[in-house]
C-alpha cells in the first residue's frame, strides 16, 4: 500500500465513477448504488450448466450454446452478471487498464452470489474441498502484471469460507490468443495446457474443487481446467464467474457485449 492509498482509501470511493461511497456500504463492495444499478445482474432463470440467463424465447432448460454442444466436463456453472455495459467495463478496467484492486469489489459480489444460492429449505450450500482458478500464462502475467482469476479466485475463497488451493494448477505450455478462436480450436488450443500443481498431486483424488474466474464465454478453459482434475481423481468440479455472455440464438465464441456509443466512444483500445 503507498501512501496515497492510505490518504484516500479506494474503498470510500466507487471504483467506476469515482463517487463517494455511503458509510453503511456493504463490506468489500466498492461500487456505487447508480453503476451496480447499471449491471444486467443474473436473475430468474438460468442455464442448468452453465448458469447464463436464458433469453425470453428459450423455454429450454439449458442456454442455447449448451445445447448445441456436447457435454461439458465440469459440474455446473454460476454468474454474477451479463457481460455487458458497466459490468463488462469492470472487467476490461481490472485486466487492461491496471486496476487489480478491482478484484476484490467482484470477488465481494461473487461471495453474494454463492451465498443467496443456498438451498432455502435448509440454508446448505454446495460443499467444496478447494478454490482454484485457471492459471495465465507465464508470458500474459509478466505483461500484465497480475493474474486476475487468482486475485479473484483467492478474494472469493476469504469470503465464502473455502480453502483457496493457490497452485492447483499449473500451465504447462503456452498457448495462442484465445479471442480470435472458434469454440472449437479454443478447445484445441487448451489440450494438455494444465496440469496439477505439486502440492495437489497427492491431494486432488476425492476432493470438490470451484474454479473462480472473470468471465464465462465458451467453457473451453472450464472444461480443460476440469478434465485436469479429474484424471487426478476429484469428485466433482464447478465453476463459479463475475460475468457471462448472452443467450443467443447462434452463440458467439465471445461474450455478447452490450454497450451504448457513448460507452464504446469512452472505452478506447481493448
Amino acid at each position: 500500500m503507498n501512501l496515497l492509498d492510505l490518504i484516500f482509501p479506494k474503498a470510500l470511493y466507487c471504483i467506476s465513477c469515482g463517487r463517494p461511497l455511503p458509510p453503511q456500504g456493504v463490506a468489500g463492495i466498492a461500487l456505487c448504488g447508480r453503476c451496480a444499478g447499471e449491471i444486467v445482474w443474473v436473475r430468474g432463470r438460468r442455464c442448468a450448466k452453465c448458469g447464463r440467463p436464458l433469453a425470453d424465447e428459450n423455454p429450454a432448460p439449458l442456454c442455447r450454446d449448451c445445447a448445441s454442444r456436447a457435454e461439458h466436463i465440469f459440474g455446473r456453472a454460476t454468474a454474477c452478471a451479463l457481460y455487458a455495459g458497466r459490468a463488462a467495463e469492470l472487467i476490461r478496467d481490472m485486466k487492461y487498464r491496471g486496476k487489480p484492486y478491482y478484484a476484490e469489489t467482484l470477488a465481494a459480489f461473487m461471495a453474494a452470489r454463492h451465498l443467496a444460492d443456498a438451498d432455502p429449505g435448509t440454508g446448505e450450500l454446495p460443499y467444496y474441498d478447494f478454490v482454484a482458478a485457471a492459471p495465465m500464462s507465464a508470458k500474459k502475467k509478466a505483461m500484465r502484471g497480475f493474474d486476475q482469476a487468482a486475485l479473484l479466485a483467492r478474494g472469493f475463497a476469504r469470503r465464502a469460507g473455502i480453502p483457496y488451493a493457490a497452485d492447483a494448477l499449473v500451465r504447462t505450455h503456452e498457448t495462442d490468443v484465445m479471442s480470435s478462436l472458434s469454440g472449437d480450436n479454443r478447445r484445441q488450443n487448451l489440450r494438455g495446457a494444465f496440469a496439477l500443481g505439486c502440492d495437489m498431486i497427492k491431494t486432488a483424488a476425492g476432493k470438490r474443487f470451484l474454479l473462480a474466474d472473470d468471465v464465462y464465454t465458451t467453457g473451453s478453459t472450464a472444461d480443460a481446467c476440469a478434465e485436469t482434475l479429474f484424471d487426478a481423481g476429484a469428485a466433482g468440479v464447478d465453476v463459479i464467474v463475475f460475468a457471462t455472455g448472452a443467450d443467443v440464438r447462434h452463440a458467439e465464441d465471445r461474450p455478447a457485449v452490450v454497450e451504448s456509443p457513448s460507452q464504446l466512444r469512452a472505452k478506447g483500445p481493448t
